[in-house]
């Protein structure tokens, strides 16, 4: 089965990297649209995702918004990911001046007025637009930036990953063992990175509010800033009309107070689900929507998983009747 598994990765990545040497044959408005092409298809192919965004997409907006405007949100989410991922499909061997013409910054002056206080940052970012560009941008004109990542299942693709990330000064760290190193490497002046939009592991999150319903969130961010009294500054990237050309955007730091007692790290964690939240009605569009990110709050969002699980524990039942 291992054996298996591995030829399937190699295969995987073989047909990655083909298709990175055709996206150099082609203008990048060209590979984009090619992308969003590719985003239709996978919208009408892809029951399963589209159905798991559409659910989530009613159950934020709830009456906010029609069922026409939540399915063309669904579509143009599908166009925006598919075309984020024929961008990332170049960023082997992406020019860093090409990429620096792609990007337009807004807010410099909240990030400077930020590094101020602190050598190091803490950006708030998420699962939000074409983060990578973001990253290897910040990291090659502002400051060595820090990431803590869960690893790509296909080891191949996540050492691409990696590859070009380093090349550009942004450090993967993972999630198992990457809070240390994220930590020296603040003290020594690097910044980090913290995507805070999905659902953490039991221990590390806590009850808040996002979109007006119950999640679990994580508390990483609000905990840093307060031990280490390290500004937060939220950063996210919009696609501009053309497709082709974004926008970095630093909102103004979040007002965790380092030394208020009062204020008790779950309410930092508000404060974020709040930014977050904010930034997504504005850009529906750019977050990823296919996340089940209210699955163990509203189960029967999922029912499938419902019914999965109910599975599992037949089967094992029967095992153990066996037994």
């Amino acid at each position: 089965m291992k054996r298996r598994s591995t030829l399937w990765c190699r295969t995987v990545y073989s047909l990655s990297m083909f298709y990175a040497f055709l996206s150099r044959m082609l203008p990048l408005k060209i590979w984009v649209l090619i992308g969003r092409c590719a985003g239709d298809l996978f919208y009408l192919l892809d029951f399963r995702h589209r159905r798991i965004a559409l659910r989530n997409l009613r159950f934020a907006f709830g009456g906010d918004r029609e069922e026409k405007e939540i399915r063309a949100i669904a579509q143009r989410n599908f166009r925006q990911f598919a075309m984020i991922a024929h961008e990332w499909i170049r960023l082997k061997n992406i020019n860093i001046q090409e990429l620096t013409n792609l990007i337009h910054v807004e807010g410099k002056e909240n990030l400077i007025a930020a590094r101020k206080e602190s050598q190091s940052i803490i950006l708030l970012g998420a699962h939000f637009g074409n983060w990578e560009y973001a990253h290897i941008f910040y990291s090659t004109t502002i400051n060595h930036l820090n990431f803590i990542v869960r690893p790509i299942d296909n080891p191949f693709l996540e050492k691409e990953r990696v590859t070009y990330n380093q090349r550009a000064g942004v450090r993967i760290l993972y999630k198992e063992d990457g809070l240390r190193p994220a930590i020296k490497n603040l003290r020594k002046g690097e910044d980090l990175v913290i995507f805070a939009d999905q659902r953490p592991r039991l221990r590390e999150g806590t009850l808040c509010q996002f979109f007006g319903k119950k999640a679990s969130t994580i508390t990483l961010v609000p905990a840093l800033a307060k031990k280490f009294h390290i500004p937060v500054v939220p950063m996210f990237i919009v696609r501009c009309k053309d497709f082709v050309h974004h926008r970095i955007i630093f909102f103004p730091e979040l007002k965790i107070e380092y030394d208020d007692k009062k204020q008790s790290i779950p309410e930092g964690a508000q404060l974020q689900n709040d930014m977050i939240e904010n930034v997504i009605r504005s850009y529906a569009d750019h977050w990823l929507w296919i996340h089940k990110r209210w699955r163990r709050e509203y189960p029967y969002l999922y029912p499938e998983d419902l019914a999965r699980r109910q599975q599992r524990r037949e089967k094992k039942r029967a095992r153990s009747r066996k037994v």
